[in-house]
């Protein structure tokens, strides 16, 4: 209901509802404003519905679009956050230059969630620097 259609909608819908109620007992004014009622309120559900449908989804998990400040967390926050990290820069590459890239195993998420710090860093320049030469 961003757009004007679906306000327009909305207030049709308000109004043949008023309408119809306001009519009461007069079948040949009532009837016909809640049919308009209805089917305005049911156009605006499909508005709502396919509005919703076409908006392009973000990533998976963290979107750096919607909190920026997720990624700064991410560093602070240990093994998790080098996890989540990775995992941003393996779907950051796969919507790049290796669409084909394997799926990470298990034991080696792990393996860079426990890096230290000083070395996680290191592994962070080299991908970045390798994907920044890819794109």
């Amino acid at each position: 209901m961003n757009g004007p259609i679906g306000w327009f909608l909305a207030g049709v819908a308000v109004f043949a509802t008023v309408i119809a109620v306001w009519a009461d007992d007069n079948f040949s004014l009532a009837i016909p404003a809640a049919i308009v009622a209805v089917v305005s309120a049911g156009l605006l559900f499909v508005d709502a519905f396919l509005g919703r449908a076409s908006v392009d989804r973000p990533l998976e998990g963290h979107s750096a679009a919607r909190d920026p400040g997720w990624l700064r967390t991410a560093f602070r926050s240990g093994h998790l956050g080098r996890e989540a990290i990775a995992d941003l820069l393996d779907r950051l590459e796969r919507a790049g230059p290796h669409p084909d890239l394997p799926g990470r195993r298990a034991e080696e998420t792990r393996r860079l969630g426990r890096m230290p710090p000083d070395e996680f860093r290191e592994y962070l320049r080299q991908r970045l620097d390798d994907l920044e030469s890819r794109s």
